[in-house]
Protein backbone atom coordinates (compact mmCIF):
# COMPACT_ATOMS: atom_id res chain seq x y z
CA UNK A 1 0.00 0.00 0.00
CA UNK A 2 1.15 3.97 -0.57
CA UNK A 3 1.48 5.92 1.73
CA UNK A 4 -1.87 7.66 0.52
CA UNK A 5 -3.47 4.04 0.93
CA UNK A 6 -2.61 3.88 4.25
CA UNK A 7 -3.76 7.15 5.25
CA UNK A 8 -7.24 6.75 3.56
CA UNK A 9 -7.48 3.35 5.42
CA UNK A 10 -6.57 4.74 8.92
CA UNK A 11 -9.09 7.83 8.33
CA UNK A 12 -11.80 5.45 7.68
CA UNK A 13 -10.63 3.07 10.58
CA UNK A 14 -11.02 6.13 12.55
CA UNK A 15 -14.57 7.14 11.40
CA UNK A 16 -15.73 3.58 11.72
CA UNK A 17 -14.65 2.83 15.24
CA UNK A 18 -16.42 6.76 16.42
CA UNK A 19 -19.66 5.61 14.83
CA UNK A 20 -19.84 2.41 17.04
CA UNK A 21 -18.05 4.06 19.61
CA UNK A 22 -21.33 6.80 19.71
CA UNK A 23 -23.84 4.14 18.59
CA UNK A 24 -23.20 2.52 21.82
CA UNK A 25 -23.21 5.36 24.15
CA UNK A 26 -27.13 6.19 22.62
CA UNK A 27 -27.85 3.07 23.22
CA UNK A 28 -26.52 2.65 26.43
CA UNK A 29 -28.15 6.01 27.51
CA UNK A 30 -31.32 5.67 26.03
CA UNK A 31 -32.79 8.59 27.77
CA UNK A 32 -37.32 8.64 28.37
CA UNK A 33 -39.81 11.36 26.65
CA UNK A 34 -41.34 13.54 29.42
CA UNK A 35 -44.77 14.42 28.90
CA UNK A 36 -46.82 17.26 30.95
CA UNK A 37 -50.53 17.24 30.29
CA UNK A 38 -52.94 20.23 31.18
CA UNK A 39 -55.93 18.23 33.25
CA UNK A 40 -56.94 21.60 34.50
CA UNK A 41 -60.77 22.73 34.24
CA UNK A 42 -61.88 23.30 30.14
CA UNK A 43 -62.44 26.76 30.78
CA UNK A 44 -60.00 27.97 33.63
CA UNK A 45 -56.84 30.35 32.08
CA UNK A 46 -53.85 28.54 30.91
CA UNK A 47 -51.25 27.21 33.26
CA UNK A 48 -47.60 28.17 32.76
CA UNK A 49 -44.94 26.00 32.82
CA UNK A 50 -41.27 26.87 33.12
CA UNK A 51 -38.97 23.17 33.02
CA UNK A 52 -34.80 23.73 33.09
CA UNK A 53 -35.46 27.39 31.65
CA UNK A 54 -38.04 27.03 29.10
CA UNK A 55 -41.32 28.90 29.61
CA UNK A 56 -44.43 27.33 27.82
CA UNK A 57 -47.80 28.36 28.07
CA UNK A 58 -50.53 25.56 28.19
CA UNK A 59 -54.24 25.71 27.76
CA UNK A 60 -56.52 22.59 29.72
CA UNK A 61 -56.40 19.60 27.40
CA UNK A 62 -52.74 20.22 25.52
CA UNK A 63 -49.63 18.50 25.89
CA UNK A 64 -45.90 19.32 26.19
CA UNK A 65 -42.99 16.79 25.50
CA UNK A 66 -39.81 16.81 25.29
CA UNK A 67 -37.07 14.08 24.96
CA UNK A 68 -34.25 14.50 27.46
CA UNK A 69 -30.68 14.89 26.58
CA UNK A 70 -29.12 14.24 29.83
CA UNK A 71 -29.37 12.29 32.46
CA UNK A 72 -29.69 14.97 35.15
CA UNK A 73 -32.19 16.18 37.71
CA UNK A 74 -35.41 18.50 35.71
CA UNK A 75 -36.78 20.56 38.07
CA UNK A 76 -40.18 22.22 36.67
CA UNK A 77 -42.43 25.12 38.31
CA UNK A 78 -45.86 25.58 37.37
CA UNK A 79 -48.13 29.02 37.90
CA UNK A 80 -52.30 28.86 37.49
CA UNK A 81 -53.92 31.50 38.59
CA UNK A 82 -52.91 32.05 42.47
CA UNK A 83 -51.91 28.85 42.47
CA UNK A 84 -48.09 27.16 41.67
CA UNK A 85 -45.97 24.11 42.35
CA UNK A 86 -42.56 22.94 41.85
CA UNK A 87 -41.54 19.17 41.08
CA UNK A 88 -38.66 17.39 40.06
CA UNK A 89 -40.32 16.12 36.06
CA UNK A 90 -37.66 13.75 36.07
CA UNK A 91 -34.97 12.26 38.57
CA UNK A 92 -32.24 9.74 37.23
CA UNK A 93 -32.56 7.09 40.73
CA UNK A 94 -36.47 7.00 40.08
CA UNK A 95 -36.83 7.45 36.32
CA UNK A 96 -33.76 5.98 34.07
CA UNK A 97 -34.63 3.14 32.01
CA UNK A 98 -38.12 4.34 31.38
CA UNK A 99 -39.13 4.86 27.95
CA UNK A 100 -41.46 7.63 28.81
CA UNK A 101 -42.53 10.07 31.77
CA UNK A 102 -45.93 11.16 31.98
CA UNK A 103 -47.40 14.24 34.37
CA UNK A 104 -51.19 14.72 34.24
CA UNK A 105 -51.63 18.02 35.46
CA UNK A 106 -55.42 18.66 37.46
CA UNK A 107 -56.53 21.30 40.08
CA UNK A 108 -56.10 18.48 42.55
CA UNK A 109 -52.11 18.51 42.06
CA UNK A 110 -49.56 16.87 39.71
CA UNK A 111 -49.89 12.98 39.06
CA UNK A 112 -47.26 10.60 38.04
CA UNK A 113 -47.11 8.02 35.43
CA UNK A 114 -44.68 5.78 33.95
CA UNK A 115 -47.88 3.74 31.74
CA UNK A 116 -50.19 6.83 31.23
CA UNK A 117 -52.57 4.77 32.91
CA UNK A 118 -51.98 4.44 36.71
CA UNK A 119 -51.37 7.47 38.45
CA UNK A 120 -49.86 8.63 41.43
CA UNK A 121 -50.19 11.99 43.07
CA UNK A 122 -46.57 13.52 43.97
CA UNK A 123 -47.41 17.45 44.42
CA UNK A 124 -50.02 19.79 45.20
CA UNK A 125 -50.78 22.91 44.19
CA UNK A 126 -49.76 26.05 46.55
CA UNK A 127 -51.27 29.41 46.75
CA UNK A 128 -49.66 32.88 48.56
Amino acid sequence: MTNRGVSLFLVLACIFVSTIASAKEKGNHHLPVVHVTNALPKNSEPMRLQCSGEEIILNAGEDYQWTLEENKLVYCEAFWGRSFASWHAFQPGRDVGRGAIYWLVKDTGFFLSWDNRSWVRKQLWETE
